[in-house]
């Protein structure tokens, strides 16, 4: 006989099949689930559409929050936020990704929220849980990254790290700047590194790196340039760090890069500037000195004629050597005194230059008496001065300095005649013309020893004097070229040397003011 024939069975069938049971599972399901609701350890909150009210919260909503069930059920979701129309449209486009946003508790406390929300017919559920600590480590972090790329980019520095197994090179954002000079994401092979180095450079990086890796250091710290793609030279200093196996195979190296182009020209300047202050300082003692002899010198000599002039045993030849002597003395005296006077007045700017439109002919042939006297004085017999001009040009005309241009002819002639025994100086200019305008390029030219190649510049320079086993040391106090040179610059011209040892030196120097001819 079946069992489901028995008058018991066929009532629990009955229980079954009029669903009794499955409202009891139903009801066992609601009570597990509202229990789970309760005691989530993140917020839920049932929002109804039309109203957009809180229709049901959890414990960890009010927690969250911190207002008790009953509030909520009378507030929005905009009630909870801190910038409520920025929500109001956020919440209108129903995101279905995570939102981030303040919201204000009830005790006034800024907190971060994360809002996952859902939607269905009639409401929409929201979980919220507090990201206020992971918001601020996150900003912290973000900050402080930000920070580190700032600090790199002020100090031009940043990090690196090389595998061996790629052999391949990565960096940050920095590095980047300083090897392309822009920010963009940079890897580079070791051969590509190489390429980047300065060919002056190359063969002492490649051997460093390979003194480090046979010697398996685990530090070093290298100074070379680079040249960028766009053809920049940047000074580098990279600190390098290994990293090895208990076998002593490189695992990988790591380090920082700095850009001390700038901190390497300072460097430069600083040591060029003290250079130049000691030599500056050294020549000044040389000049002292020399200046002292070149005064005492003239004077010495002027007191001893004169002891000879009062001398009864005088005769009148005698005399009248004796003042010619005195007069040239006298003469030598007066240059060196008016050369400190005007290095002066340049050298405090308060030298004035006077521009007139004056005749440049003239001028040359007027010239020839006062230097043929000083070639006289000075005894050079073997010597003759020969002045150059355009005979093809009736009249000349230049705006410029008259006083200033004797001064820088007078001073160039004197210095050909201390340095040429015999020969030819010849003095004047010469005319060029170039896209309808002229340009007069003065000249001062001789047949003496010469100036090595590596003198040329410094034969300008204040206090210096040219002379060697060929030359013999002249009088002067090393003031004349440095003069012109200085009041050709004030004249808003230039001035240079043309020269070579045994064939004679040339002197030319030209303005850029306006010329005229006739």
């Amino acid at each position: 006989m079946p069992r489901h024939n028995n008058p018991i069975s066929r009532k629990v069938i009955s229980l079954l099949s009029g669903g009794f049971f499955q409202r009891i599972l139903a009801g066992n399901s609601f009570s597990r689930y509202k229990e789970v609701f309760d005691q989530a350890g993140y917020a839920i909150m049932l929002i109804d559409d039309k109203t957009n009210r809180f229709i049901k919260v959890n414990r960890a909503a009010c927690e969250l929050f911190g207002y008790t069930v009953e509030e909520l059920y009378g507030m929005t979701p905009l009630d909870l936020s801190t910038e409520p129309e920025e929500d109001r449209v956020i919440l209108g486009q129903k995101p279905e990704n995570a939102i981030v946003r303040p919201s204000r508790r009830k005790d006034g406390k800024i907190i971060i929220v994360k809002i996952q929300t859902r939607h269905s017919e009639r409401f929409h559920v929201s979980l919220v849980s507090d990201v206020t600590e992971e918001y601020r480590i996150r900003s912290t972090l973000e900050l402080n990254e930000e920070r580190l790329r700032e600090a790199q980019r002020i100090g031009r520095f940043g990090w690196w790290e090389y595998r061996p197994k790629t052999n391949m090179y990565f960096g940050s954002e920095e590095i980047s700047r300083i090897f392309n000079d822009e920010v963009s994401n940079l890897s580079f092979t070791y051969q590509d590194n190489i390429s980047y180095t300065h060919p002056e450079d190359r063969s002492y990086l490649i051997s460093a790196i390979q003194d480090a890796n046979e010697k398996k250091k685990e530090s070093y710290t290298l100074t070379y340039r680079i040249i960028t793609p766009k053809g920049n030279v940047k000074a580098i200093t990279v600190n390098s760090n290994a990293k090895y196996d208990e076998n002593g195979r490189l695992l990988y190296r790591y380090g920082t890069c700095q850009d001390i182009t700038e901190t390497q020209r300072i460097m430069d300047d600083l040591i060029a500037a003290r250079r130049q202050a000691e030599e500056s300082d050294r020549l000044k003692t040389t000049f002292l000195a020399n200046f002292s002899h070149e005064i005492r010198t003239p004077l010495n000599a002027m007191l001893g004629f004169l002891n000879i002039l009062t001398s009864m045993n005088t005769t009148e030849a005698e005399k009248d050597e004796m003042v010619k002597l005195i007069e040239i003395n006298s003469q030598r005296l007066l240059r060196l005194i008016n050369d400190m006077i005007d290095m002066s007045r340049i050298e405090s700017n308060s030298m004035e230059i006077k521009y007139t439109n004056f005749e440049i002919n003239g001028f040359i042939r007027s010239m020839a008496s006062s230097l043929n006297y000083e070639l006289e004085t000075a005894g050079k017999k073997n010597l003759k001065i020969t002045a150059v001009v355009d005979k093809n040009k009736k009249a000349v005309y230049q705006y410029i300095d008259e006083l200033r241009l004797s001064q820088i002819f007078s001073n160039l002639v004197s210095n050909a005649i201390k340095f040429t025994e015999g020969g030819e100086i010849k003095y004047g200019y010469r005319i060029s013309k170039s896209e309808n305008r002229y340009t007069i390029t003065y000249f001062v030219s001789d047949t003496g020893q010469g100036i090595e190649p590596y003198r040329l510049d410094d034969i300008f320079l204040p206090f210096v004097q040219y002379w060697n086993e060929d030359v013999p040391k002249v009088q002067g106090a090393g003031l004349g070229l440095a003069i012109c040179k200085r009041l050709t610059e004030l004249m808003k011209g230039r001035i240079w040397v043309e020269s070579l040892p045994g064939k004679g030196s040339s002197f030319l120097f030209s303005f850029s003011t306006p010329v005229m001819i006739e």
